[in-house]
């Protein structure tokens, strides 16, 4: 039996799982990635991998970074309900709000799970991966 590998990000937003996954497809292009889309359930996965035995280490040892501080990477993603309490926190005293607990109700969000080979404070490669999605998150919807 395999060892879990990879580092997990998660994410809870408003942006749709085909847009989320066409912006970062077309980015991830860029430095030379291919990808596999795949879907189980209500579930949708994006895989990325920069050539064949990249991915073929990958399936026999798990998430990791090659000699080059590289490695595959991967997202999953669905549509489901947030329904919590959320804490805030003041930092350095700099803030605009008292800090106190907030209910959320959301009944049509998108989670999404950015699988990562390494911490992002222990890779550049991750890190870079890592703030390429955080920035898709953030682009404002072209129509």
């Amino acid at each position: 039996m395999t060892e879990w590998t990879g580092v997990m990000y998660g994410f809870y937003t408003n942006k749709l799982i085909d847009d989320v996954f066409s912006s970062l497809i077309k980015k991830i292009a860029s430095i030379n990635y291919k990808y596999k889309r795949d879907s189980f359930r209500d579930e949708e996965f994006l895989f990325f991998y920069k050539n064949d035995e990249m991915q073929d280490y990958h399936l026999e040892n798990g998430y990791n970074l090659d000699i080059n501080g590289e490695g595959c990477f991967g997202i999953e993603a669905k549509n489901t309900t947030l329904n919590g309490i959320a804490t805030l926190f003041e930092f350095d005293n700099d803030s605009d709000f008292e800090p106190y607990d907030i209910n959320l109700h959301f009944d049509n969000v998108f989670y999404y799970v950015l699988v990562l080979p390494e911490l992002i404070e222990n890779s550049l490669f991750c890190q870079n991966i890592h703030n390429l999605f955080i920035n898709i998150l953030h682009e404002k919807k072209v129509e």
